[in-house]
């Protein structure tokens, strides 16, 4: 038997690539549970893959027909008593959830050599990790349903008092239009609670994957829902960038990332992408390294995405089509409010043109000459003062819309690194820092060259990436890893 480490199918002896993924399948062997019966009821047909908490198997279940997916667990943890009684206990907490958007658990128990399993109904659908991975991340109006239907699951589960503890798009299965998140509570099964330090371990170890852990989960402290609020701040992140906001060479660094150092923009990671400034709020909020800075709840940081959506939404609909893009709303908002004043002058003025005009030819006979001259005066007069004033209010429009200290928006740099100008993008990122910037606009400019300089190295543009970085501030987070990485890019360059 041989396993597809990508998509964790297996496949027979004689087949050398994985049909779905085209990479080289391994030896997976036989397992022993193949072909055997669990609890007399589901026949075991198929490993399916391997984690930390155990082995899943495809099986079925002979008294409906039904396929079914099963998890045998690590037994280490159910040695004694008192884990066995918990495991069940949790188990039969979990099993109690019914939601659509959460996979269903049927039958728990542990089997006669201290091994814990659980049976869960069966997904043939793609994980949102895969979908990710394929098409680099998921547009803003697809994403929308997928955040909707897991972060309605999650707050499911906190209305009942559980915790997932490992979030991560590899847990999130996407079938067709439906969404469905796994193996909730699963690692709380299998976790040993520390009385004194309240902290949550399997084998003296943190648990959890480093990529989503929340700052308090790095450092073994006692997690709550805010700790599943972080992951899915995470989640959400890379859904909609492609890219996690923490990454690092190993486990140690990556956990320190978590805890230290505050995450980037997603207009920064993706400046191909522009994202509301609402969005970017409320997923920064779920990022916070304090989880009392968090929301409280998956159903709160729901709450949080709809109402910056729904603003957004809305913006875009009574927003004047043009390509400034300023980096707050207020702008915006004058614009509009001005352009509504110059609107409202104008037909003030041509209803008073109107109105001024007309007793001119009905009078003419009895006023004679002197009075149509005196009328046409007025009527010249007032279109002079009406051309002067809605001059005057379009020009303060446009003050509003091109201040004149402004600094050049971040999009237009963004579209002329798209365009392969790096060197254009470069110097106009550079009149940008110039400018008077808040702290988190100098965030985004630094994080902007950060990002540009680390692609274009990636694409072996070592000069223009050392370029990119040598302009990183030295109050950033990146200023020390762009310091050296502009070295060593200039010393390839050179070579």
């Amino acid at each position: 038997m041989k396993l597809c480490d990508t998509c964790h199918e297996h496949f027979n002896d004689d087949t050398d690539l994985c049909p779905k993924d085209a990479v080289r399948l391994s030896d997976a062997g036989k397992s022993p549970f193949i072909g055997k019966y669990i609890e007399d009821r589901y026949r075991v047909l198929a490993f399916l893959g391997q984690g930390s908490m155990g082995a899943v198997f495809r099986a079925l279940d002979e008294t409906t027909d039904k396929e079914m997916a099963i998890k045998l667990l690590h037994g280490s943890r159910v040695s004694d008593p008192n884990s066995r009684r918990r495991f069940l206990r949790e188990a039969k907490t979990i099993s109690s959830l019914n939601h659509p958007n959460i996979v269903k658990l049927f039958q728990y128990g542990i089997l006669g050599d201290e091994q814990p399993y659980i049976v869960t109904e069966f997904l043939s659908g793609s994980s949102l990790s895969r979908r990710i991975r394929e098409h680099g991340h998921v547009p803003l109006d697809a994403a929308l349903p997928i955040m909707r239907q897991v972060l309605d699951a999650v707050a499911e589960a906190h209305r009942a008092k559980i915790i997932h503890r490992d979030l991560k798009p590899e847990n999130i299965v996407l079938e067709n239009s439906v969404v469905k998140v796994l193996d909730f509570g699963v690692a709380k099964m299998m976790f040993d609670r520390n009385e004194q330090s309240g902290s949550l371990t399997m084998d003296g170890k943190v648990c959890g994957s480093p990529g989503y852990m929340s700052p308090e989960q790095c450092r073994g402290e006692e997690l709550d829902t805010r700790s599943d609020v972080y992951a899915l701040g995470v989640t959400i992140f890379e859904m909609l960038t492609g890219k996690r906001p923490f990454y690092a060479d190993d486990v140690m660094g990556l956990m320190f990332m978590h805890v230290n150092r505050p995450p980037p923009s997603l207009n920064a990671v993706r400046v191909d992408l522009p994202f509301p400034n609402a969005l970017e709020a409320a997923v920064k909020k779920a990022l916070s390294k304090s989880k009392f800075d968090r929301q409280s709840s998956a159903e709160e940081l729901l709450e949080d995405i709809e109402m910056a959506l729904s603003k957004f939404q809305t913006l875009q609909g009574a927003l004047p089509a043009t390509g400034w893009i300023p980096f707050d709303a207020q702008a915006n908002k004058a614009v509009e409010i001005s352009m509504k004043d110059s609107h409202n002058f104008a037909m003030q003025m041509a209803t008073t043109q109107s109105s001024s005009s007309l007793p001119v030819h009905q009078t003419e006979s009895l006023s004679g000459k002197k009075d149509i001259l005196t009328a046409g005066s007025k009527h010249r007069f007032n279109v002079f003062i009406f051309t002067l004033v809605s001059a005057v209010l379009m020009f303060s429009s446009l003050k509003i819309v091109f201040p004149e200290k402004a600094p050049p928006p971040l999009a237009i740099a963004a579209e002329l690194a798209d365009q392969g100008k790096t060197e254009e993008a470069i110097s106009m990122l550079d009149k940008i820092k110039r400018q008077k910037l808040n702290r988190q606009q100098q965030e985004d400019v630094d994080d902007m060259l950060f990002n540009m300089g680390v692609r274009l190295a990636q694409s072996k543009d070592y000069q223009s990436a050392s370029d990119a970085l040598i302009k990183v501030s030295k109050n950033s987070d990146h200023y020390s890893k762009a310091s050296s990485l502009a070295k060593r890019y200039r010393k390839m360059a050179q070579n």
